[in-house]
């Protein structure tokens, strides 16, 4: 559920037309936060400013009956003057500065150039789907992705050793032979 606040509620229902842009708050691996606004202009929010850059686009939040891990693509139209670490957006994406990277998108609502609300949408974590020319596509999927695996990957499940006498089952703290180790199974990001 959204948390809305009541005068943001009382405005959307009381009018026809309205102004809203998107926040997107990309936190990279390295503890760095890049604010971006959907607006031609600055937005503050929060004590955090975000900026006018790249050209980004979206698809639309889906709302869903029942439980599903869900994903978004963002598109981000980028040119020279559009940087991230230090670099253009799309060497950064290249150099693997946006693996493991966290996105969250808001809605910010307006009236008379005063923020009215802003709605937390989406957030999960980043995947580049395509990277090439001046297109940066990524692919944001729920935080809950983890929970659609049978077990959590590169995980070692110490299972103890253990020893049937007479029908009854005794365990052996010191011995290790039970142990499991799942299967490495790469993720995209990691290169072989």
């Amino acid at each position: 559920m959204k948390n809305v606040p009541q005068n943001l509620i009382e405005h959307l229902n009381s009018v026809k037309n309205f102004t809203a842009c998107d926040l997107f708050e990309l936190r990279l691996f390295s503890g760095s936060v890049y604010y971006f606004s959907g607006a031609d202009y600055n937005v503050t929010y929060d004590g955090k400013t975000y900026k006018p850059g790249p050209l980004i686009t979206r698809q639309k939040v889906k709302l869903n009956d029942r439980v599903t891990v869900d994903s978004m693509t963002i598109t981000f139209s980028t040119n020279s003057t559009d940087k991230v670490a230090g670099k253009t957006i799309m060497a950064a994406a290249h150099d693997g500065v946006l693996d493991k990277a966290k996105l969250l998108l808001r809605r910010c609502f307006f009236k008379d150039a005063v923020i009215l609300g802003v709605i937390d949408l989406f957030a999960g974590n980043v995947e580049i789907k395509k990277a090439g020319g001046l297109k940066l596509e990524l692919t944001v999927k729920s935080k809950a992705q983890g929970l659609s695996q049978e077990f959590p990957i590169r995980r070692f499940y110490p299972q103890g050793t253990y020893t049937n006498t007479g029908g009854t089952i005794t365990s052996d703290e010191e011995g290790d032979s039970g142990s499991l180790i799942c299967p490495y199974v790469p993720r995209k990001e990691v290169l072989l």
